[in-house]
């Protein structure tokens, strides 16, 4: 009966450690496989400079004026004109969302900025061309009460200096892949 009690002793515990080891297999497993990513070239440039490193000032000799109503081609109540950006995504394998905004604040009373547009766009990967501007068009409300002497609502085109910050922001599309 000893002999009999060793034997059953024995069996439960090779039992146990089967079960043990079999469910320690269960929850550790390992795969193996091989995987790669491709990344899309990316390249922005405005204004002929990388976008990394663009930053730029714009002042009243950078607008085209339309339409200069002050005394002697100066800016005044009812000018006109337009900044336009070059943005050119020649060279990226994807998709370019661009959006732009404006910061008008600093503006003379009167004076709006907008971007032409509504201020976003896409750049289509593949489009025959991968370049395009953004135009942000300006206007001075009102007409120039006086165009035969310089008065306080006149400003010189030359060296005016108008804070109009502009952020333009270019990033990739979610929906598009490179070929």
């Amino acid at each position: 009966m000893k002999g009999n009690k060793k034997i059953l002793t024995l069996a439960v515990l090779i039992l146990l450690v089967a079960v043990c080891f079999g469910a320690y297999a269960i929850y550790r497993s390992a795969a193996d496989g091989d995987g790669s990513v491709a990344a899309a070239e990316w390249s922005v440039k405005i204004n002929n400079t990388d976008i990394d490193s663009a930053n730029f000032d714009f002042d009243a000799d950078d607008i085209t004026w339309t339409s200069l109503t002050g005394y002697n081609d100066t800016i005044a109540p009812g000018s006109e004109g337009y900044i336009d950006i070059a943005v050119d995504a020649t060279g990226s394998e994807v998709d370019v969302l661009l959006s732009a905004t404006l910061d008008t604040s600093n503006l003379p009373t009167g004076m709006t900025a907008t971007v032409q547009g509504g201020g976003s766009q896409t750049i289509a990967y593949n489009a025959s061309s991968m370049a395009t501007t953004v135009r942000i068009n300006i206007a001075w409300a009102g007409a120039e009460s006086d165009t035969t002497a310089k008065d306080t609502t006149d400003m010189n085109v030359a060296g005016t200096d108008l804070s109009l910050p502009v952020t333009l922001t270019a990033k990739q599309s979610l929906t598009s892949h490179a070929s």
